[in-house]
């Protein structure tokens, strides 16, 4: 039998042995685990383990090669789509990884599962076997744009603090039904619909109840054109908060739906899509190596029908 071998990593120090493989056979039950640990196909230091065994830094941990193997299949199957990170990656560093989602997608679990696979199999990194790559934030499945996922855990908790106090700033760009006249700055609340037994849910605005959240949006527009003899705008979203469809529900509460969602009450175009981007991230400065701007470039299909000014 063949079997991959782990150095354990400082971060993994003192950690459970069932917390650490989790990471790698992230597709298989606690009873999977702990059967494979018994029959001694997961070992560290050559010996079999119990589950809450404590790991020690520098110690081998050795899994079966097939293990990982079926655990990536099972992965593969669960993900609807192959996406190359190189080819959507704007910014890489030691502490994030910032990729410019594409349409119809969702971040977890399909874009997750791959960005997990490709941390996993990076030979640099040393200090940890437990800590994975993970999304920090995230954008519907029709939304496209910048998306931040962890590459170190001092990266994780550090975009995790700024979302809490508000200090990073997100930008979108917006394709709308009719022609917005002005900049607005909108505060409005939402909340989400009793949709039972659905599995996609939409909010509501403006309902004023206890389960009622405040939304802060400024939209700016930025140019006029025509679709299908529709007047539309392409517009500039800037959130102060950042809620579950908060741009697309409150756009159309005020009378401009994103171009084709039909959802929040647009008219179907033959696209069969709506256009939302999150184009823009500033970040403060910082000792990390992040830029304090990071904007990423438009999908095709939007600049086709709304080439940008």
């Amino acid at each position: 039998m063949e079997f991959i071998h782990f150095k354990i990593g400082k971060d993994d120090d003192g950690r459970r042995l069932d917390r650490v493989i989790r990471k790698f056979l992230s597709e298989d039950n606690l009873s999977q685990l702990y059967k494979s640990l018994r029959k001694g196909l997961i070992k560290v230091d050559n010996k079999k383990q119990s589950p809450d065994y404590r790991v020690s830094e520098n110690s081998e941990l050795l899994i079966a090669d097939f293990l990982i193997k079926n655990n990536q299949k099972k992965q593969e199957i669960n993900t609807k789509h192959f996406v190359n990170i190189s080819n959507i990656s704007v910014f890489q560093n030691e502490h994030l990884l910032i990729l410019n989602k594409p349409y119809d997608i969702t971040v977890h679990p399909e874009l997750s599962n791959i960005v997990q696979n490709q941390f996993l199999n990076d030979k640099n990194n040393k200090t940890s076997l437990s800590f994975n790559s993970g999304p920090l934030h995230r954008l519907d499945r029709k939304t496209t744009g910048l998306i931040v996922f962890s590459q170190s855990l001092i990266g994780a908790k550090y975009f995790s603090e700024l979302i809490q106090k508000h200090n990073v700033k997100k930008a979108y760009l917006a394709i709308l039904e009719g022609k917005l006249p002005q900049e607005y700055y909108w505060t409005d609340s939402i909340e989400k619909k009793d949709e039972k037994g659905n599995y996609f849910h939409t909010v509501q605005v403006n309902t004023n109840t206890e389960k009622s959240k405040l939304t802060e949006t400024k939209v700016i527009p930025l140019a006029y054109g025509k679709y299908n003899q529709l007047d539309i705008t392409l517009a500039e979203f800037v959130i102060g908060t950042g809620k579950q469809h908060q741009i697309r529900a409150v756009s159309s509460f005020h009378g401009y739906p994103l171009l084709g969602d039909v959802a929040y009450n647009a008219k179907k175009i033959t696209e069969n899509r709506f256009f939302l981007h999150a184009y823009k991230l500033n970040f403060p400065k910082n000792s990390l190596g992040i830029p304090e701007e990071i904007i990423c470039d438009l999908p095709k299909e939007f600049v086709k029908i709304f080439p940008y000014p």
